[in-house]
């Protein structure tokens, strides 16, 4: 309500014989009013709750008891709840991936959208327009900006939330809720038009990073179109305004408190049926030229902070079952108004005194009459200090506490006490104009001299409201402007009148002195900036075993540890085409790595990246792709079955015993001859050598050769090596050979490198007359072919330990030239039946060549030799969606004598396939054995690329005795046309379970 909001009266005293019962009657209404006036400016105005409560409505409303409201002027709304569900739509057709809301937002027509909160932060809207029911971008509405962003974080940045609004001119119902919302438990149909009510229709995609829980909002609306008499030429405004032609209606008077309580007063209806406010007041109770005076006084420009603005603008919500009073009480706070009723006609008065229409002075006071002078307020009546609430658009809309406007000297005045003030402008959401409204409240409040008197029957014409100036010799007042706060009319014609003195300089305003610029506390900044990964790195591993062996390639990731994380995931794709070859989360964030060695190849390069994963919904940003070439760790020993690596180093150890036997009867037999005296012995040694102060280099030379009774003997040696200082560096070169008495002969042969003493490589050959041996100590053991791949060396070997002994490992993918042991490198007829061994040729061993079988039978424990046929050429036109064989063959199997035995049979596919013309295209593969299906395989190929198909089976037949015929086939169902590319093979065998 108005911090001076007085309803000044005229009153008739044809029932009151007596001036003395008239004054005390107008003087007791003078101290009731002034009491409310200050119960005002104090903040204790008449209590205003639930319907009576005005202003912003931050929370959104439901259920049944609801009232009906529309809005006045610029204010903010969160609306009521009509109709929600959750539904899939279009693209995004996850069930229950879209939350849409219709929100109703005012009760009468003609609102427009102008600003728009998603959960307490401003986002941008494309205003201007009266609607967007056709925004242009589709049937979801329009796609709020700010909420334009990658789902869950990943892929291109897609709409998240939508719009549309609709201003109460609609004639039909939102298609797309009724299309994809409707549902038998939540219904919305064609008949959900909502005609005359302004409401928004939101749509908000599911995101996990972006919602907890329901998105809320606030709508800001200009308030409903109104009336205003001074845009009405015909009533003495200039202007297209017709009070009978709403079309005309709005403008700039819809934010005046003065065209606001105008048609509070003529009362709001739609349809014909009234709706709020007063009903049939008729426009002649509202005298235009007051009314339009004070609608310019409105209008009237202020120089503000950031330029000119109107004097008094207003807006907020009107629920209809508010007391109409208490309505106008809020809006005339925003004014400094008043409202005064003189015989059924009302009159308003805001802002700064009005000019005086009358004059008067000592002698025209009827001094027969009683007459009331109040000099000053009583300390409980006074105020020198106030601080209001408000609310702040720019915060949200929350209610904001204005900047205290104090004045000492007024408190020094008044003991030195600080008397302040607290009042609420519940309607006016702009900082200066609050700041305005305390200072002009303080100084008014300061106008404490009040007069009660009675004037001749020249004065009848004044009304309350009215001010005049008083030149008084006795009061010492020279042209005192007073204003009529309330008139008493006697049976003689004399009139009693309550003045208080008024200045229009309490309304001075001085923007740089006066304004003190307000510092909000910020909004919710929703959603909040992307997080990024902390400090991620990618960088090649290695996974050892207990004995040291290194067995497998891997990845191993870090991040920074953050707190507000659940989870790390991370993405690895082949740094040559960007396909993803693995994918994966951490669930512990803390631990700070990971070691990722899922679907990771050796020596390949990689592409890795990663994420944090929010404890609560945010965005969070992927890190770059990291490159990272694995480390060559291939299969080693120790990868194979244990019975297989017992095989070998026992094999080792046997070989390994029997080098140990020739090396130490050679060294013996050395021994021997060096401690004897041989029959003939030549020792040659030779040194070249160079230095020049720490550095030497030399090379030496020894060759010895010996023969005794029982041995000869022969040997050389040579080293070369170079010094610096303490750093050595050497090459040895040594071989022996030995022959004995008994028929023993042996060699030995060797180089080492070395470096500072200690041997880093060595080779040594050493046989003897039923043995031989090679030994390497080196790290690495290549082989290179000049002109292929790259001159890069290979690596078939590695070397460890298994179980604790020294083993090998081989690269078994370079075992074999093509991966295939040819026919060629088998002799014919070399592979008999007695040197097979019982149960040692399973359908595990492999798959044999072709080979042309006419009669083969099957003992217990016996094995078919397998059959083969490969397929050249293409196969093109496969009809899409039928089946089709693309290769074929029978398996003959000679049962005879296994009548009612098991007979497995196997079969494998293997070749390369190529899609048609479609750009992407998704067939299924099929072997089938004896007519029934073995394996079956999915494949999708972009258009001119080859998919390698693999596939593998067996069923079980009950022989019949006798040749059996076992149809064996490849077919392929396609989606559309394709063909089949060269190369395909396929294989098959049986054998008895």
């Amino acid at each position: 309500m108005a911090i001076f909001t007085l309803i000044a009266t005229a009153i008739s005293t044809a029932f009151f014989a007596g001036s003395a019962i008239a004054t005390s009657l107008i003087a007791g209404g003078l101290a009731l009013a002034t009491s409310y006036a200050v119960r005002a400016l104090t903040g204790q105005p008449q209590q205003q709750s639930g319907a009576d409560a005005f202003g912003v409505q931050g929370k959104l409303a439901g259920g049944g008891d609801v009232p009906r409201s529309f809005g006045l002027g610029y204010h903010v709304t969160a609306g009521s709840l009509v109709y929600a569900n959750t539904h899939g739509a279009a693209a995004y057709d996850t069930p229950n991936a879209f939350l849409t809301q219709v929100i109703a937002l005012s009760d009468l027509p003609g609102e427009r959208l102008v600003g728009l909160w998603v959960n307490g932060a401003r986002v941008t809207i494309a205003v201007g327009d009266a609607d967007y029911t056709n925004p242009g971008v589709g049937d979801l509405g329009y796609a709020v900006p700010e909420y334009i962003r990658p789902h869950n974080g990943e892929g291109s940045p897609t709409p998240h939330l939508w719009i549309k609004f609709y201003n109460g001119t609609q004639t039909a119902a939102d298609a797309f809720v009724v299309a994809h919302c409707n549902s038998a438990e939540r219904p919305y149909t064609s008949r959900h038009v909502g005609k005359g009510i302004c409401y928004a229709v939101i749509h908000a995609f599911n995101d996990e990073n972006l919602w907890s829980g329901f998105p809320t909002f606030k709508f800001e609306l200009s308030g409903v179109p109104l009336y205003d008499p001074s845009r009405d030429s015909t009533v003495g405004g200039s202007g297209a305004h017709r009070y009978g032609d709403r079309s005309t209606w709005g403008g700039d008077g819809d934010n005046y408190p003065a065209v606001q309580i105008y048609n509070l007063l003529r009362g709001f209806s739609y349809g014909g049926a009234w709706l709020y406010g007063l009903q049939n007041m008729a426009a002649a109770r509202l005298p235009v030229a007051n009314w339009i005076a004070q609608i310019d006084k409105c209008r009237a420009t202020v120089i503000g902070a950031s330029g000119p603005e109107p004097s008094y603008r207003t807006g907020g919500q009107i629920n209809v079952n508010a007391q109409l009073g208490h309505a106008i009480e809020a809006l005339l706070t925003g004014c400094q108004g008043r409202i005064s009723e003189i015989g059924g006609f009302y009159k308003i008065h805001l802002g700064a005194p009005d000019s005086p229409t009358f004059t008067f002075s000592d002698g025209d006071i009827l001094s027969t009459e009683t007459q009331v002078y109040r000099p000053f307020f009583s300390l409980a009546d006074s105020v020198n200090g106030i601080q209001a609430t408000y609310p702040d658009p720019d915060q949200g809309w929350n209610t904001a506490t204005a900047p205290p406007y104090y004045r000492e000297d007024l408190e020094a005045l008044d003991g030195d006490r600080r008397l302040m003030a607290d009042p609420s402008f519940d309607f006016v959401p702009f900082a200066e104009q609050v700041q305005r409204l305390q200072k002009s409240a303080i100084e008014e409040a300061q106008r404490a001299r009040t007069h009660t008197l009675s004037l001749p029957p020249a004065f009848w014409i004044v009304e309350p409201g009215d001010v005049g100036e008083w030149t008084s010799a006795r009061n010492g007042y020279v042209a005192k402007q007073f204003r009529v706060d309330a008139m008493v009319d006697r049976r003689n014609l004399d009139v009693t009148l309550s003045l208080t003195e008024v200045d229009p300089s309490d309304y001075d305003w001085d923007s740089e002195a006066d304004f003190t610029p307000v510092t909000g506390g910020g909004t919710i900044s929703n959603p909040p900036a992307p997080q990024a990964i902390d400090n991620f790195d990618a960088q090649p591993y290695t996974l050892v075993d207990s004995d040291g062996i290194s067995r497998r390639p891997a990845i191993l990731i870090s991040w920074g540890v953050q707190p507000g994380i659940s989870a790390v995931q991370f993405e690895v794709r082949l740094a040559s085409d960007g396909s993803i070859a693995t994918r994966g989360r951490s669930d512990r964030p803390t631990a700070g790595n990971l070691i990722i060695t899922q679907s990771i190849l050796p020596a390949t390069d990689y592409q890795v990246r990663g994420q944090f994963v929010p404890s609560s919904p945010r965005d969070m940003l992927w890190s770059d792709w990291l490159d990272v070439t694995t480390p060559d760790v291939r299969f080693s020993l120790a990868d194979f079955d244990p019975a297989l690596t017992a095989m070998v180093t026992t094999i080792r150890d046997a070989l390994q015993d029997q080098i140990d036997e020739a090396l130490n009867r050679m060294a013996s037999i050395a021994s021997d001859i060096a401690a004897r005296a041989p029959l003939d012995k030549t020792d040659m040694r030779s040194q070249l050598a160079a230095r020049s102060a720490d550095a030497l280099a030399k090379i030496e030379e020894v060759r010895t050769v010996a023969v005794t009774t029982e041995a000869a003997y022969a040997s050389f040696s040579t080293t070369a090596s170079a010094t610096w200082g303490s750093t050595t560096a050497f090459v040895q070169n040594s071989a022996t050979a030995i022959a004995t008495l008994d028929g023993y002969a042996a060699a030995s042969w060797g180089v080492s490198v070395g470096a500072d003493g200690v041997i880093t490589g060595s080779i040594r050959i050493d046989g003897g007359d039923s043995w031989s041996a090679v030994t390497i100590r080196a790290d690495k053991f290549q082989i290179q072919l000049p002109g292929i791949n790259g001159d890069a060396p290979l690596l078939p070997f590695t070397i460890g330990t298994v179980n604790g002994l020294p083993a090998i490992g081989i690269n078994g993918a370079n075992m074999y030239l093509d991966r295939s042991i040819f026919a060629s490198a088998i002799v014919a007829k070399s592979i008999t039946a007695g040197e097979i061994a019982a149960n040692t040729v399973t359908s595990d061993s492999g798959l044999i060549g072709a080979l042309a079988v006419k009669s083969l039978s099957l003992a217990d424990q016996a094995v078919t030799v397998p059959i083969a046929q490969s397929l050249g050429g293409n196969v093109s036109a496969i009809s899409p969606g039928t089946p089709q064989s693309y290769f074929s063959f029978n398996l003959t199997v000679d049962t005879t004598g296994l009548a009612g035995k098991n007979i497995v049979i196997y079969a494998s596919v293997s070749g390369m396939w190529a899609n048609g013309s479609v750009a992407t295209e998704t067939g299924q593969f099929y072997l089938l054995i004896n007519g029934s299906v073995a394996n079956g395989y999915a494949i999708a190929t972009p258009s001119g690329t080859l998919a390698l198909v693999s596939l593998g089976g067996a069923i079980n037949i009950s022989a019949s005795g006798g040749v059996m015929s076992i149809p064996v086939q490849a077919q392929f169902y396609a989606n559309s046309a394709t063909y089949m590319q060269a190369g395909t093979t396929i294989y098959a065998q049986a054998a008895k379970r």
